[in-house]
């Protein structure tokens, strides 16, 4: 409301302008409320767009030309460069006058590096050759140890060639004017002959240079020590044997009766003499433990002394006086008495590049790497689990990709992460989107912050036991049981030692890789311990797998084949183990590393390791499975400390065979492929061994580990296996002689020396090998035989009357029947065991009884003796089958009708 003022201008009540205020304040608050919120709801639909943008990167479909280099595309250009400075290089030294460049480039060559300027240009060629074929995705093999060596030989020829002009000169040029004068070594090999001379001297420099040059040389040939220990080993051998030994020692009469051990050099046979010279004793005269005793009547004698060279060096033994005569026993050293001092044989280990071979190399695509890994990103969040690729491991057979689980967007703005479960179920998507024949997911792998997706590689390594065994990580374990299994999905090598297992179980299907990897442990073994270190007990039902083994001198006793004879075994095996902790008791040892120890400390025998290995663990149970749990089950929780491990094998891993006793004390477990996830779960108590791709691909179970570990096996050949057992029999061979044989072999090695090439002959008779005739038999009693002229014949048929003059002085007398060295036949230990057993297993109050009631009544059957004893019908059973057996009843004649008494006749 307006109105005049008394001077004429117009005025506003006071009211409708504070209302107007207020008003216009009050729609400026809504319009700026409302423009706040409208800001605030916008700034916080950009920021949603932002996160959003930040946790989920859009893919950019459209090409990026991108024009920088990778790794390899550098590599390429550096190579391709130096080989072209290498032609320059070369166009300098052959015609240095055809400009400036190629005379500056040559007298700066010659100044630097003197003589050794030649070499420059092909080190700079063999670079860049190595680049380029590591820029075109084919690297090389080419060690860094051969470049350290080859840059440390040209450094000593540098220095030697400096040291050389220097001294030929006589003091007129010092090394510096002989750099100057583009000689010697230049200015590198100047400076440090120099430096060298003011240390050590010269002939200290000398010496120093022939050292540092033969560490080159061993680093550029790639000679391994056991190479240079056996070549140095091999020389040293070839001095030694080189004087020659004038005098005959005196023969002596030689003992008939036990058979001793005589070290002779396996790396030498006797066959391998000069020619004219008369063959050494064939093998059937070169027994190793006698059979059976010789006749009473004969006396010991002193034996010669004989000298023997060893493969180790030379060796002057004086055969002992011989021991008393005890009863014929298998061809073992377990049951030796502790006192008895025997002489060692010289057991050598085979050299392990002459008996394994080197295993391929695997070729690495990176391109399909690359494809590989969107697959398996674009998979994964189209199946609403997205994930990315933060690891690669590529192993010989798998390559493992470490993915890690991102982050859902969820209702409300929540983010949740993928489960970890949810990624696992995916794998058979996953292996239908990479066309793989199997995809194994690790959800989560220990130790590690993501997810293993393991797919198998197109192309396979092949893992070698040498290769094992040569790795850092194989000679870091100080054990003599050591073992190399294969390499895991990085590439690296596994092994372990087999005393901590300290018993194995694998178990697999048929073509899996199982019998494989059990000729790998045993080869393994067989090539770092000699037979007084390791024994081997082997059971083989199937007869394929482990036979070739036998006549190896590890073995205890021949592979067993029948599985009747395998409690025997086992009772074998427990009464060894309780004999030991008996001998740990006498002088207070703990375990077979503490006792040892005191009896190399007394020179006395150590007891060596026993490795039993079961092929086929299935036969066993179903043949008698509660003697075969129990006694597997007693071995396994006590023979540890007594150095005694197992090994078990079988290609049906269900609950009626591995056990849960069995299971339970086997804590190291490898499971190759299976059938089925159950078949898993027995084996590994989890899933994962059905997913495995066989031919060696397997899951270790460590006993320090909390999750299986997935390993390709290592492979060994049957011509590798061929070559290790063949060695040890002909070791054998010529270590477990008698010392007859070792003194007409000594005699033999002799006059090969001594007489030149075909001026052999016979040895005089004063100098001939002659043992003594034993006593003749008593002859039988005439009035046994009928006719005496067919007797005579008899015992004597190729007797021939000889004239006097024609007559030998004492014909040899026939040595006593022995097992000769190559011969699988030995006597089994436990032959007495299962006869024993055989003969105890069946004891009954009412056998005696029931054979009585059998015999009056004439016939015998199972309802007969539960009517008649009031048994039941398994202890009828049992006497029934006693009593087949011991041929008192017949059998079961398949019907309803009693069986037929066999043996009427009561037993006085």
């Amino acid at each position: 409301m307006t109105r005049k003022s008394p001077d004429g201008r117009r005025t506003t009540s006071k009211k409708n302008t504070t209302k107007k205020v207020q008003a216009t304040r009050g729609g400026t608050s809504g319009r700026s409320s409302s423009a706040s919120r409208r800001t605030s709801s916008s700034k916080r639909t950009s920021s949603k767009r932002s996160n959003s943008s930040t946790r989920r990167p859009k893919r950019n479909l459209l090409p990026k030309f991108n024009f920088s280099l990778d790794l390899q595309q550098k590599a390429l250009v550096v190579g391709i460069i130096l080989i072209f400075t290498t032609g320059i290089l070369v166009l300098s030294l052959i015609s240095p006058n055809r400009g400036i460049l190629p005379m500056t480039l040559e007298r700066w060559l010659r100044t630097l590096f003197g003589w050794g300027g030649i070499l420059v240009p092909l080190f700079m060629a063999g670079t860049g050759i190595y680049l380029v074929l590591w820029g075109m995705d084919q690297p090389p093999r080419f060690s860094g140890w051969r470049v350290t060596g080859a840059v440390l030989l040209f450094l000593v020829f540098s220095t030697f060639a400096s040291l050389i002009v220097v001294n030929q000169s006589e003091g007129v040029l010092d090394y510096m004017a002989v750099a100057r004068n583009q000689q010697g070594g230049g200015y590198l090999g100047g400076v440090l002959a120099g430096l060298s001379v003011q240390a050590f001297d010269t002939i200290g420099t000398v010496f120093i240079l022939l050292i540092l040059g033969l560490l080159g040389a061993i680093l550029v040939s790639g000679v391994s020590r056991t190479d240079f220990g056996a070549f140095i080993t091999a020389a040293w051998q070839g001095l030694r044997e080189r004087p020659v030994r004038e005098a005959v020692p005196e023969q002596r009469p030689l003992p008939l009766g036990n058979a001793r051990r005589e070290p002779v050099r396996p790396n030498r046979p006797v066959r391998d003499l000069p020619r004219n010279e008369p063959p050494p004793p064939p093998d059937d005269d070169i027994p190793f433990e006698v059979d059976q005793e010789p006749p009473a009547a004969e006396t010991a004698a002193p034996a010669a002394a004989a000298t023997r060279n060893g493969s180790r060096g030379r060796r002057n033994t004086a055969a002992q006086p011989a021991e008393p005569e005890i009863a014929a026993t298998p061809p073992t050293d377990l049951d030796e008495p502790e006192g008895q001092l025997q002489r060692e044989p010289n057991w050598q280990l085979p050299v392990l590049a002459e008996v394994l071979e080197s295993g391929s190399d695997q070729e690495i695509s990176n391109d399909s790497i690359r494809e590989q890994v969107e697959v398996i990103e674009h998979t994964l969040e189209s199946f609403g689990a997205p994930a990315i690729v933060v690891d690669i491991n590529q192993g010989p057979t798998v390559t493992q990709f470490g993915v890690e689980p991102q982050f859902l967007e969820m209702r409300g703005g929540k983010r949740t992460k993928v489960k970890v479960g949810k990624i696992a179920s995916l794998a058979d998507d996953l292996a239908l989107a990479l066309a793989a024949h199997s995809v194994r997911v690790q959800a989560p792998v220990p130790g590690k912050g993501y997810v293993g997706i393991e797919v198998p590689n197109t192309a396979t390594a092949l893992v070698s036991l040498r290769d094992l065994m040569e790795s850092g990580d194989y000679q870091k374990i100080k054990s003599p049981v050591r073992i190399g299994l294969g390499q895991n999905v990085a590439g690296q090598p596994v092994c372990t030692d087999l005393s901590k297992m300290p018993h194995l179980l694998v178990a697999g299907t048929t073509g899996s890789g199982k019998s494989v990897c059990v000729n790998a442990i045993i080869a393994c073994l067989l090539l770092e311990n000699t037979p007084e270190e390791l024994k081997f007990v082997m059971v083989d039902p199937k007869r394929v797998e482990l036979t070739g083994y036998n006549g190896i001198p590890h073995l205890v006793a021949p592979v067993v084949v029948e599985t009747d004879r395998v409690i025997g075994v086992l009772q074998w095996a427990i009464r060894e183990m309780e004999n030991r902790y008996k001998r740990f008791a006498e002088i207070g040892a703990r375990n077979i590393v503490e006792y040892n120890k005191k009896m190399g400390r007394k020179k006395r025998n150590k007891l060596p390791y026993i490795v039993i290995v079961i092929d086929e663990l299935a036969d066993l149970m179903m043949l008698s499975p509660e003697e075969t749990e129990r006694g597997i089950s007693r071995l396994a929780q006590m023979a540890r400390a007594t150095g005694m491990h197992m090994i078990i094998a079988t290609q049906r891993p269900s609950v009626d065979v591995v056990t849960g006793l069995i299971k339970a004390n086997f804590p190291a477990r490898i499971a190759f492929a299976v059938a089925s996830s159950t078949d898993s779960r027995v084996i590994l108590d989890s899933t994962g061994a059905e997913r495995l791709l066989g031919k060696g691909d397997m899951l270790f179970q460590s006993p320090d580990a909390a999750a299986p570990v997935r390993l390709q096996g290592c492979y060994v050949s049957e011509d590798e296996l061929d070559r290790l057992i063949d060695y040890w029999k002909t070791a054998r061979r010529y270590n477990l002689i008698t010392a007859e044989d070792a003194q007409a072999r000594s005699l033999i090695e002799e006059r090969s020396v001594t007489l030149p090439e075909g001026e052999y002959e016979a040895a005089p008779p004063s100098r001939r090998v002659s043992t003594p005739p034993p006593p003749p038999a008593a002859p039988e009693p005439a009035a046994e035989i009928e006719e005496p002229d067919e007797a005579e014949e008899i015992l004597a048929p190729d007797i021939v009357e000889v004239p006097p003059e024609f007559a030998p002085v004492a014909a040899p007398a026939a040595p006593p029947p022995v097992t000769t060295a190559t011969t699988i036949e030995q006597p089994p230990l436990w032959e007495d065991l299962v006869e024993r057993e055989q003969e105890e297993e069946f004891d009954d109050d009412l056998l005696e009884e029931a054979i009585t009631a059998v015999r009056e009544m004439n016939k015998a059957s199972t309802s007969l003796l539960q009517r008649r004893f009031r048994i039941g019908y398994t202890r009828a059973a049992r006497i029934i089958d006693y009593m087949e057996e011991k041929g008192i009843i017949g059998p079961p004649t398949g019907t309803s009708k009693a069986r037929d008494v066999l043996d009427l006749t009561p037993e006085e």
